[in-house]
């Protein structure tokens, strides 16, 4: 029916149509009916013949199809769907997706949909709750349709207003708005039950009891109105609470995706701004979920006032506007500190940022930072950022306590001054009115205890708001025009400038020079200007025709990655023409691997095709890889390709590509982390072969492949220097012809083997896998749809396991590791004594306001007076929880009031003002010590969990991806340091007013423990019951983020490929709609219904042991004194209600200690790498540099192949060595095994003949220098990346920036060594990234060299002087190179030839070169392209 159309016919049955548009019309009218007028003649009196009435009970919801009158869509009612919840009764839909929208009124307001749920989890409760456990997101509150939604209003906003002054809060407030008019219109009803309930109700029994006549009709009439205006008040209140989650939910879901989406559409990713972005989507998306649906609270202030103000009227007319006046005050002065405590978190949410982002930092370079031994002084750089942040998290949390602090006092303070200045101008006060006003006060007390709450919320959110509308104004990514003036051309650009243009975004900036004084890592995010390499591409005049093989070549920095990026439109166009007609296939150079299986990264979102996909595999040279891999295709590839080496992770990339079917392919040297052979048969059976007749862009520094392309350009300076065939180019004996000649000069003539032929593909030697030789085939792989499977189980290639959430109550050791990170036993004693002396301060006030107000009435009324009122208003809200022993101890005194009298005025007015400004600085000192101890304790637990995290082994990163790690240091973190503070500080307050109640109420009438103990009882047993679900749905909640916060990172990282790809949509929609968005926003939002489900229960307990309190009153009327009663209704009333608060509260702290518990987790499970040394050796080593292997045997897991073989040579002190082998042969596992990033499994390791696995790691690590295959650069300015920890002068890192050749580039900036440099080095060409690790490693002078693809993307007449500063700089150190550019090796004194994880080949270059069938010669043969002179 909800999707039904309309369809209109005339009495005759033929269909009619309007004649004009103006006689087109729709009216949806209310909701009784839904008029379509199709009349063709207004004044026709017969016009109802052509109206179609539809009553809404018969038409739930309808769609009208207004097609045959010009309008496209559907009409739909917009609330249509909504209205359905109030039908009483409705059968559930059984397609998966959470009930809550299509269910009736009864089981939206109880939660019973939610109680299969809540049983089921307690059913098995020894099992951890999956994503698979619990129902799907509705479309309702799923990313998708909120998205659409928040982008539609934010559209209608920029329209409304400019860009400066359109405001997100407005997008906020229209997203909301009908819903909280609902919200608002629940809690007038809850305030009104509220009132009745507690005040007028309660007088009302009171007077009937203390009233001569007996008339149980009356009594049980009244207990009948007790039952139903408690039931009214407690399920309001689960109403509320249920929309207004439901509220949150929905608009979290939106400010997720809006974000997601507008970093698919951003055109640059800076390091910054994605650190920023992932905090949004951990903190920021909660904060504004608890504004949303706290924000009702805020506005209802008003509902609150006015119910007040006209009950305090009837008491004592206008005089109550001194009370109403002095809560306006009171809510003034919260409103002020709560501004400044948001000024607080705007200053703080910058270094959290901050701190987010080094940390991210951190983990996706730690194997950079542990093969430097850098991890101590990096977690110190945390710390010290983290330090700052706490200092501002302290003083949030002491005004927070001033705010706090007023609460208690206010209805107090408005009681005092409202009845002195009552009485004061001659009025008489009974001590049923004065208890009227405190009880009404107290009343008010409910909105303003939530003021600080929703005050913060608000402020935070606009905090939040005003950091999404900076992302949402950032520029957008604009695709090339396709219209080309040439219809031959495919790509093309005429007299055209380019710039980077790097935004600054200076409101996020921060000045946070005090801790660049004390650390020098994070001195490089001060408020220096970001004067970044704004790099141009100038007067660009290219034209590509289609099935063109383009070749590009220059030196590093010459702008030929950055004319990639051009031709993508990924630079911005400042004039000229760009235009490109095709599809773009993109490969960058640093190749970008998602977290999936190998041949998902290769499909990419096209739909498998089995010829086309083995095709693919055999042209990238894959198969081979494969047939190692331990599930072939199927094996899970790691985080950024964890679990590949780089040629293998270059491969995929390229596999990508020609997989994509695209009609341009633009290739930024894939070819440079390929060895020769290879690359070879990459280039010659790829690229020319099954790219033969697409329009392919090569940018290479592999000279040799450029005479195979039709056209060659030369780029120098951001300028196309050089443009024709290649011969031509040689012919011209300019700057190509230069680069040749130095090529020309490294290359060496060989012998070429026996049978060979001129390097062209299959003449190089083709070794058999090691493996094969000791395996029969069938054991190494089968395969299956022409593509090598292995025979393994499955499982064997799976890397990253899914995250699962613990079982069982929150341990014992949790809770005492955050004692001890509190400061112990002593500090925690300390805290809960100081909430008990608060709530003893308050007890005391109360009872000498009792007393006061008694010596101001005469004695006949005081107690039935007392008894009537006092026991009112205070059990309004779950909230209010300062002074519910307000009748408790005024009852408690009544019997020695007499000893009162002889008292005077100005001793009862001293000794109240004194009380008051105790209160006042207990609460204080209560909130500084428990606001000191909770950071302290969260600070605490960072340190460690740092700690723990910076001493993993690699194998931990390897197998958890960024986002799992980010998310104990962002959301779990901000629970330690935000949400469990408050909550604990509510329970202990809440224990402690309960503990003193019941002993009081023990002391009074001891037989009140025989109704009290069973309902305790009874509260136990639901806690325990309901405490499973609560904590298990919040442990999903904390596992959902991981993804979510990883699918962002890797977002950012390889964002230039899924727009290259097209697959914006896809990652949107299958990521983040139906997969992590949603997953993380149905667990917050059933975690928060099981809360709410628990505590209507409990409420619904309360109410009923109150409401039966009152009946048994009622039926033995005249058996108890009417004081008596009065005082046994409210100590039932209120201790029922604070104990049914606290144990939600219980449930609700302890599934926020999920959050530690995680913390704690890594804390004690988390392995370390050895930390212990069994051998010193002697001061100054390694003196010499001998390296030797022998029978080294190494597995990156104990379930995986070995990829090092009983490996064995020996390196002579200051020997030169260059490594070399087909990619995945081993290379790079040499230097992982050297470093002890990965323990050996068999054999050692000896350096200068001590075995390094005796020593300590840092000492390792520490005397041996290294440059990784992929360069590593930090945030942060030029002279922190080359010596973070400022031990060398100025001059000598400008000494070793020459020696690199690099010098000239950063002189080229006015800040010299300041210019900043981006996350990642992104402002930097991969080559000058190369060249300033290069320089780092120039600065350490180790006596070991590592030098690990160190050059591979540089050019070769740099390589060429690179090489000539590597033997200089390094003459007297032992240097190992693992290259493919084989003529960088010619001078060594020993080349080692790697495959498939052993050695081949040990000796001379010459040696090997004159040995015609070596594989060293092969290799060389295949590289070797000897150009005649021009």
């Amino acid at each position: 029916m909800a999707n039904s159309i309309l369809s209109l016919r005339s009495s005759s049955g033929s269909f009619v149509f309007p004649e004009s548009e103006k006689d087109r019309q729709v009216s949806l009218t209310g909701y009784s009916n839904i008029v379509l007028d199709v009349s063709t003649n207004h004044q026709n009196n017969d016009e109802d013949k052509n109206k179609v009435r539809v009553r809404f009970a018969d038409l739930p919801s309808v769609g009208l199809d207004m097609s045959g009158f010009g309008v496209e869509k559907t009409v739909k009612r917009k609330y249509s769907v909504a209205l359905q919840t109030l039908k009483p009764f409705r059968r559930s839909s059984k397609d998966g997706k959470l009930p809550l929208n299509n269910v009736g009124f009864f089981s939206y307001i109880f939660l019973t949909w939610l109680s299969p749920l809540v049983w089921k989890m307690y059913r098995h409760r020894s099992q951890p709750v999956a994503e698979s456990d619990i129902w799907e997101c509705s479309d309702q509150e799923g990313v998708s349709e909120n998205t659409e939604r928040m982008m539609r209003l934010w559209k209608e906003e920029l329209e409304k207003n400019s860009e400066k002054k359109a405001s997100f809060m407005n997008v906020w407030t229209k997203f909301i708005f009908t819903r909280t008019l609902i919200s608002l219109c629940i809690i007038t009803l809850f305030a009104l039950a509220s009132l009745i309930s507690s005040a007028l109700l309660v007088n009302q029994i009171i007077g009937y009891l203390e009233s001569p006549g007996y008339n149980l009709a009356f009594g049980l009439g009244l207990s009948a109105a007790m039952f139903a205006s408690e039931m009214m008040r407690t399920l309001s209140y689960s109403a509320l609470m249920i929309v207004g989650s439901q509220t949150g939910t929905r608009f979290r879901s939106g400010f997720m995706g809006i974000m997601y989406d507008k970093l698919l559409k951003m055109r640059v990713v800076k390091g910054k701004t994605n650190a920023e972005i992932i905090n949004m989507f951990t903190v920021d998306s909660y904060r504004v979920h608890m504004a949303t649906w706290i924000s009702p609270f805020l506005i209802s202030i008003p509902i609150y006032l006015i119910i007040a103000t006209i009950y305090c009227y009837t008491l004592i007319g206008f005089w109550c506007f001194v009370s109403i006046g002095t809560f306006v005050v009171c809510y003034i002065a919260q409103t002020l500190l709560t501004r400044f405590i948001a000024s607080l978190r705007r200053i703080c949410v910058q270094y959290t940022d901050l701190r987010v982002r080094r940390m991210g930092e951190i983990i996706n370079s730690m194997k950079f930072i542990k093969m430097y031994a850098w991890e101590k002084p990096f977690k110190d750089a945390i710390i010290d950022v983290r330090k700052t942040e706490q200092k501002y998290l302290l003083y949030s949390a002491l005004l927070y306590a001033v705010v706090s602090s007023i609460i208690p006092v206010t209805p107090t303070i408005a009681s005092v001054i409202t009845i002195t200045v009552y009485t004061a101008a001659g009025n008489t006060l009974t001590a049923s009115t004065a208890f009227a006003i405190i009880g009404t006060m107290s009343f008010l007390k409910t909105i303003v205890a939530i003021i600080p709450q929703s005050l913060r919320a608000y402020g935070e959110a606009k905090v939040s708001f005003a950091r999404l509308q900076r992302l949402l104004l950032l520029e957008e990514y604009i695709p090339p025009s396709n219209e080309v003036y040439d219809k031959e051309n495919v790509v093309e650009i005429k007299a055209a400038n380019f710039i980077w243009d790097n935004i600054l975004d200076q409101s996020s900036q921060v000045n946070i020079e005090k801790i660049a004084e004390r650390s020098s890592v994070t001195s490089q995010d001060s408020s220096k200007r970001e004067s970044i390499s704004n790099f141009a591409l100038s007067d660009i005049n290219f034209e590509v025709k289609q099935g063109k093989l383009v070749g590009i070549c220059g030196s590093v920095g010459s702008g030929k990655s950055s004319l990639m990026s051009a031709v993508m439109g990924r630079m911005l166009l400042k004039k000229g023409h760009l235009a490109v007609n095709g599809d773009v296939a993109y490969v960058a150079q640093q190749a970008w691997i998602f977290n999936a299986t190998l041949k998902e990264n290769i499909l990419f979102g096209q739909p498998y095709d089995k010829e086309r996909y083995e095709k693919v595999i055999n042209c990238c040279g894959l198969e081979t890889d494969l047939r190692f891999l331990s599930d072939g295709d199927e094996t899970e590839i790691g985080e950024r390709g964890a679990n590949l080496s780089g040629g293998q992770k270059q491969r995929v990339n390229l596999a990508r590509a020609v997989y994509s079917q695209s009609d341009i392919f633009i290739l930024d040297d894939p070819l440079s982390a390929l060895d020769v052979k290879v690359g070879k048969q990459i280039f010659h059976t790829c690229i020319k072969g099954v790219l033969k007749d697409k329009t392919v862009l090569l940018v290479t520094h592999q000279l040799q492949y450029l005479k195979h392309c039709d056209e060659v350009i030369v780029m120098e300076e951001g300028c196309i220097e050089e443009k024709g065939q290649h011969h031509e180019l040689l012919a011209s004996n300019d700057l190509y012809t230069s680069m040749f000649k130095i090529f020309d000069k490294t290359t060496m003539k060989v012998r070429k083997p026996e049978n060979s032929g001129d390097g062209e593909p299959g003449s190089y030697i083709k070794s058999t896998p090691i493996i094969a030789t000791n395996k029969k085939p069938e054991e190494n792989g089968q395969k299956k749809n022409g593509i090598l499977k292995s025979s393994k189980k499955k499982s064997k290639g799976k890397l990253v396991f899914a995250e699962e959430a613990a079982i069982g109550d929150i341990g014992f050791g949790t809770y005492l590791a955050y004692i001890r990170a509190a400061g112990g036993w002593f500090v925690t004693f300390l805290v809960i004594m100081s909430f008990f002396i608060s709530a003893g301060s308050l007890v005391f006030s109360d009872w000498w306001l009792s007393q006061w107000i008694t010596s101001l009435t005469s004695s006949s009324g005081t107690k039935s007076g007392i008894a009537r009122d006092n026991s009112t208003f205070n059990t309004s809200t779950d909230v209010s929880t300062s002074s519910i022993l307000l009748s408790n101890s005024n009852k408690s005194e009544y019997p020695a009031e007499t000893s009162s009298g002889p008292i005077s005025y100005d001793t009862y007015f001293t000794v109240y003002i004194a009380s008051l400004a105790g209160i006042i600085f207990l609460q204080l000192f209560k909130s500084f010590i428990a606001g000191k101890a909770a950071i302290t304790a969260s600070n605490k637990l960072h340190e460690i969990c740092l700690d723990k995290v910076v001493k993993a082994p690699m194998s931990f990163f390897d197998s958890n991806p960024v986002g799992r790690i980010l998310n104990r240091f962002s959301k779990d973190l901000d629970e330690g340091d935000v949400f469990i503070p408050q909550l604990t500080n509510t329970m202990l307050q809440i224990l402690a007013l309960v503990i003193l109640s019941v002993a009081m109420a023990a002391y009074i009438i001891p037989w009140i423990l025989i109704a009290i103990v069973p309902v305790v009882i009874v509260f136990y047993v639901m806690k325990q019951i309901s405490t499973v679900s609560v904590r298990q749905l919040k442990r999903l909640e904390n596992i959902s983020r991981s993804p979510l916060i990883s699918h962002v990172n890797v977002t950012s990282q390889g964002l230039s490929t899924i727009v290259a790809y097209r697959q914006q949509e896809r990652f949107f929609d299958r990521h983040v709609c139906t997969g992590v968005g949603d997953v993380a926003s149905i667990s917050i939002f059933l975690f928060e219904a099981s809360v709410r489900w628990i505590g209507l229960r409990l409420d619904i307990m309360a109410a009923m042991v109150t409401v039966s309190t009152s009946l048994i009153f009622m039926v033995t009327k005249g058996m108890i004194p009417p004081a008596s009663a009065g005082l046994v209704l409210g100590l039932c009333g209120k201790t029922v209600s604070i104990i049914q608060f606290m144990v939600r509260m219980m449930n609700e702290t302890e599934a926020r200690f999920t959050s530690i518990e995680r913390l704690h987790e890594y804390n004690t499970s988390l392995v370390s790498e050895p930390q212990s040394a069994e051998k010193i050796p002697d001061t100054g080593w390694p003196s010499k540099g001998s390296v030797s292997f022998k029978d080294v045997v190494m597995r990156y897991r104990p379930d995986m192949n070995p990829v090092l073989r009983s490996i064995s040579f020996d390196i002579k002190p200051k020997e030169k060595v260059g490594i070399v082998g087909r990619t995945g042969a081993g290379k790079s596992s040499l230097a992982v095994a050297l470093f002890r990033l990965v323990e050996v499994g068999g054999g050692s390791i000896c350096i200068d003949g001590e075995d390094i696995s005796k020593l300590h790691l840092s000492m390792i690590r520490s005397k041996v220098s290294t440059i990784t295959q992929e360069p590593v650069l930090f945030a942060g300015t030029i002279r922190y990346n080359i010596d973070p920890f400022s031990k060398y002068s100025d001059d000598s890192i400008w000494e070793a920036l020459d020696k690199v050749h690099i010098k000239e580039k950063i002189l080229q900036f006015d800040e010299g060594l300041e210019v900043m440099v981006d996350e990642n080095g992104e402002n930097f060409s991969v080559g000058e990234r190369q060249l300033i690790c290069l320089a780092r490693a120039v600065m350490r002078r180790s006596k070991i060299l590592l030098l690990d693809e160190a050059t591979a993307n540089i050019d070769t007449s740099t390589d060429a002087m690179i090489q000539e500063t590597i033997r200089e700089c390094f003459s007297d150190c032992t240097v190992i190179t693992i290259a493919h550019r084989l003529n960088t090796l010619l001078h060594s004194d020993k080349i080692i030839v790697l495959d498939s994880g052993q050695v081949m080949e040990c000796a001379s270059p010459q040696d090997l070169l004159t040995n015609t069938n070596s594989f060293f010669n092969a290799m060389i043969a295949a590289q070797s392209v000897k150009t005649s002179p021009p």
